[in-house]
């Protein structure tokens, strides 16, 4: 699991993380690590779309009269 350093912590022998390096590690030392708050899960964010324009907002348009309930236009 990829994970996040939130200050300086030993993961190993002569392995160690300083505040913001990443790394991945063993499932089990990252539950420890996450328990004493010394790393945080890094979650995988999906790289954007080049290509994928945004989608355009259709104009919201309003009638300039209010509409009475129960009554038809």
């Amino acid at each position: 699991m990829k994970v996040r350093a939130l200050r300086g912590v030993c993961i190993g022998v002569d392995r160690h993380l300083v505040p913001g390096d990443t790394a991945d590690l063993e499932p089990a030392t990252v539950t420890f690590l996450v328990y004493i708050k010394a790393v945080e899960v890094v979650k995988d964010e999906p790289t954007p779309n080049p290509e994928a324009a945004p989608a355009e907002a259709e104009p919201v348009t309003r009638n300039t009269k209010p509409v009475k309930p129960g009554k038809e236009k």
